[in-house]
C-alpha cells in the first residue's frame, strides 16, 4: 500500500510538471511600454525599402533596395542628410553590387560584392568628405563548392561567415583568408537536409561584439539564437536559446524548404550594442507576418550571456531597426515617405 502511494505521488508530480506551460521567449519579468519618441529623419525623396540600418558615432546608415544610391548617411543628432553614396556600375567609384548588409569595423564601412567575391572596406571619413576619390581596400574571399559564405563579420583577426557549408553551422577565415575548420552544428536536426543544403534552407543574421569577443547568430522562422565566444584558443558556444520553435520544413518540387505557414515568424530583425542583443518579435506564423511586412511593436532584449533583460512595447510597429547605448532607431513606412524614429532605451 505504501509503495502504491509513493508511486501515485511520483506520477502526480510528473503529470503536473508535464502540464506546466513552458515559458515563451517573449515572456519577460521587465516590460517597458514606450510612449515618448522623436521623429529624427523623414525621407520623402527616396520611396524605397530600407533593407538594413546601422549606427556608428551618431551617424545612421540606411541601405536601400533599388535606389540610385544604395546608402544614406544621416546625422542622428539633428536629422541632417550628410551623404548619399554607393552607385551600381563598373565605372570609377562604382560597384557591381553591395551584398545583403553592411557593418562598421574600426571606423570603416564594410560591404560585400558577391558577384566578385570581394569584401570592400572604405573609411567613413572618406565617404563623408569632399574628395572625389575614395580609397577602397578590396579583399577577395574563397568561394567553393563546399564553402559558400553569404554574410560576414570581422572578429579578433578572423572573419566569421554564415552561408552554406558542407560541414558546420558557420565558416571561419583566418587573417590570411584561409578556410579554418569549424564543425559546430545547427541547434536543431533535420535528417532530410544535409551538407551544403542546410545553409540554403536555414538562414538568419550574424552580428558581433568586438568588445567582448563574441558573435550571435539568429535563425529566421524560429525563436532560436546562439552566442559564441572567440579566444586565442578557438571558438566556443556560450549559449543557445532553450526555446523549441525551430523552423518547420516541407517538400516543394522535390526539394525541402521552410514551411512558412507552419513556422513561427519569431525572431525577425536583429540589432546589437556592446551590452544588448535585441530582436523584433512576432508570435504569428511567418506567412502572416510577411503579409504585414514583418513589422512589430515588440522588441526583446537580452544580454551577451543570453539572459533576458527587458521587453519593449513600441507605440507603433517598425520594420528594420538598430540600437546604440541609448536609443532604438526604427523604420516606419507611409504611402509618401519613410520615417526614422528614435526611442529612449531608458525612458
Amino acid at each position: 500500500m505504501k509503495n502504491n502511494l509513493v508511486l501515485i505521488i511520483l506520477l502526480s508530480i510528473i503529470f503536473v510538471a508535464c502540464e506546466q506551460p513552458s515559458v515563451s521567449i517573449d515572456t519577460f519579468d521587465e516590460v517597458c511600454e514606450i510612449v515618448a519618441y522623436d521623429s529624427i529623419y523623414s525621407d520623402e525623396d527616396v520611396l524605397d525599402i530600407i533593407t538594413h540600418i546601422g549606427i556608428h558615432n551618431d551617424i545612421l546608415i540606411a541601405k536601400y533596395m533599388r535606389d540610385e544610391y544604395n546608402f544614406s548617411f544621416i546625422d542622428a543628432t539633428n536629422g541632417k542628410l550628410l551623404k548619399r553614396w554607393g552607385k551600381v556600375g563598373e565605372g570609377p567609384g562604382e560597384f557591381i553590387d553591395f551584398g545583403g548588409d553592411f557593418f562598421i569595423q574600426d571606423s570603416c564601412f564594410v560591404f560585400v560584392e558577391r558577384n566578385k567575391q570581394m569584401i570592400n572596406s572604405v573609411s567613413l571619413t572618406d565617404i563623408l568628405g569632399d574628395s572625389s576619390t575614395i580609397n577602397v581596400v578590396k579583399e577577395p574571399y574563397p568561394y567553393t563548392v563546399d564553402f559558400r559564405p553569404f554574410r560576414f563579420r570581422f572578429l579578433d583577426n578572423q572573419t566569421i561567415a554564415t552561408g552554406s557549408f558542407k560541414e558546420g553551422r558557420f565558416g571561419i577565415l583566418d587573417s590570411n583568408n584561409n578556410i579554418v575548420g569549424c564543425y559546430f552544428d545547427y541547434p536543431f536536426a533535420y535528417d532530410e537536409i544535409n551538407g551544403i543544403y542546410r545553409g540554403a534552407t536555414f538562414q538568419g543574421e550574424i552580428m558581433t561584439n568586438n568588445k567582448q569577443g563574441k558573435f550571435v547568430i539568429s535563425t529566421f522562422a524560429s525563436d532560436i539564437f546562439e552566442i559564441y565566444q572567440v579566444s586565442d584558443s578557438g571558438v566556443y558556444k556560450k549559449f543557445v536559446t532553450p526555446y523549441k520553435n525551430a523552423p518547420l520544413i516541407c517538400q516543394r518540387r522535390g526539394r525541402y524548404a521552410i514551411d512558412y505557414d507552419k513556422s513561427i515568424a519569431g525572431l525577425m530583425k536583429m540589432a546589437v550594442s556592446d551590452d544588448l542583443i535585441c530582436f523584433t518579435y512576432s508570435s504569428l506564423n511567418y506567412t502572416e507576418a510577411a503579409a504585414m511586412d514583418k513589422v512589430s511593436r515588440e522588441i526583446l532584449c537580452f544580454n551577451w550571456e543570453g539572459e533576458k533583460v527587458k521587453k519593449y512595447i513600441l507605440p507603433f510597429p517598425i520594420g528594420n531597426f538598430c540600437i546604440d547605448e541609448h536609443y532604438i532607431y526604427g523604420i516606419r513606412y507611409f504611402d509618401d515617405k519613410t520615417v526614422i524614429y528614435r526611442f529612449d532605451l531608458y525612458s
